[in-house]
């Protein structure tokens, strides 16, 4: 299932859906604007055998979701298809990364940076 992407009140919303909320522990993450470092589009990896599941659901090549670690740090996935996937590179937070499937990927991104680039500089600092 794919999930949602919001912007609210300066924070990025990750939404999940149906039954990813169940396995992934968690219905939603939310993350300040302020800590997004960047956002890719490229096809996500899926690096069973360098990442150490925490919580959630792991099935190769079919399902990642939830909490896993890897030599990056913790990361968060709800994935199913890692060509339909956005990756969120964060600083000042507990994931290093949150990668998320979404509809439009490429939508999804330009929302994300457009609202990372209308920041103020106080905002930023």
């Amino acid at each position: 299932m794919v999930g949602t992407i919001d912007i609210e009140n300066g924070k990025l919303i990750f939404r999940l859906t149906g039954v990813d909320k169940v396995l992934a522990l968690k219905s939603e993450l939310k993350v300040p604007l302020t800590h997004v470092k960047s956002v890719l589009t490229e096809k996500a990896a899926w690096n069973y055998f360098k990442m150490l599941k925490l919580a959630g659901a792991r099935l190769p090549h079919v399902i990642a979701s939830g909490s896993f670690v890897s030599k990056d740090g913790l990361l968060f996935y709800d994935m199913h298809d890692p060509d339909k996937c956005v990756t969120a590179e964060l600083v000042g937070e507990k994931y290093k990364k949150i990668v998320f499937e979404v509809e439009d990927k490429e939508a999804a991104a330009n929302e994300i940076e457009k609202s990372l680039h209308e920041l103020t500089d106080d905002e930023r600092d």
